[in-house]
Formats: C-alpha cells, sequence, structure tokens
C-alpha cells in the first residue's frame, strides 16, 4: 500500500510541477538529511506516555545523525524516561506548496544528567551551548548548570525536498 502512494505522489508530481521525482541511494539521502539538520535549529519533540502525546518546540543541535538539546525537565523529560522513544518534525521555510522542505526523525532518546561527566561533556560539545546568546543571558544563575542534555539516536528519517524532486524518501539505520 505504501509502495503504491509513493508511486502515485511521483506520478502526481511529475504532472503537475512538471519536474521527475529523484531518487538518492543510502549515502545521499544520509548527507542531504545531515546538511538539512545542520542548517536548521528548531524541531518538535514528541513524546508519549501513558497514552497522552505531548508536542514540544525547542532548539536543538545536530552531530551526524544524532540530534542533542538541552532541558531543564518538565513533561518531555518525564515522558522520555518512561517511553524513549520519539518523533521529531523539522520544517523549511515554506512559500508555496513548490517550497516545501521537511524532515520526520524517529529514535530513541537518552536523558544525560550534568553528573554524568563525560557523555555530558560530549554531548554540550555538540549543542555548541557556549554559541547560544539566550544561554549566556542566564549568566551565573544556578539553572544553567542544572540543565540536562538530551541525545536522540535517529533510526529513521523521512525527508521531503520538493525544489530538489526528493519525496519523502526514506532512510534507516
Amino acid at each position: 500500500m505504501a509502495d503504491e502512494l509513493q508511486d502515485q505522489m511521483e506520478k502526481d508530481f511529475d504532472k503537475v510541477l512538471k519536474q521527475k521525482a529523484k531518487r538518492l541511494n543510502k549515502e545521499e539521502l544520509e548527507a542531504a538529511i545531515t546538511d538539512f539538520l545542520a542548517k536548521h535549529i528548531l524541531c518538535t519533540l514528541a513524546t508519549c506516555d501513558n497514552n497522552e502525546p505531548r508536542a514540544t518546540p525547542l532548539r536543538y543541535r545536530s552531530e551526524g545523525m544524532n540530534i542533542f538539546f538541552l532541558t531543564e525537565g518538565g513533561g518531555k523529560v518525564k515522558n522520555m524516561l518512561a517511553n524513549p522513544k520519539v518523533s521529531v518534525g523539522i520544517l523549511g521555510e515554506y512559500s508555496g506548496f513548490d517550497s516545501v522542505k521537511g524532515l520526520q526523525l524517529w529514535g530513541t532518546a537518552e536523558v544525560i544528567e550534568p553528573g554524568d561527566t563525560e557523555r555530558y561533556k560530549a554531548a554540550r560539545k555538540a549543542i555548541r551551548s557556549e554559541e547560544r546568546e539566550d544561554l549566556k543571558k542566564l549568566g551565573d544563575l544556578p539553572i544553567r548548570d542544572k540543565l540536562k542534555a538530551v541525545k536522540i539516536t535517529v533510526t529513521k528519517a523521512r525527508y521531503l525536498n520538493i525544489p530538489e524532486g526528493i519525496l519523502n524518501q526514506v532512510w534507516e539505520a
């Protein structure tokens, strides 16, 4: 069924936008996805616990196919500790249907506490928190040292880039 829908979407794309759909090999697709991740900093994180979904907009950084962010805690962390399976959505700039670019990710979240020194240092390095003006404004506030780091190990991605003819192509680890 999914293959039939993909085939129909590609035919419609050819007809409506007068453009051929482009199929990337796994390495090309991974390179396109990591480039997209690196060029954006905002996403929506979807978590779920006890059949209660939660979508949280947040600022992230990527390192390869992995996503990192800092958090004070709250509902998203509670959900990730109970159920580490997450999804992430990232949108490109939109100026009409023919500009649509987006990425859906699925993976496993790992909450890293400040006391977990080596892993926490590695996550903070990936996040490049010293470059973030919003974090600099926290100064010496105690919360700055209590922020948890989260690493999402991506296992599956679906990439859409209509300007380049890439239609919901799926990458899997």
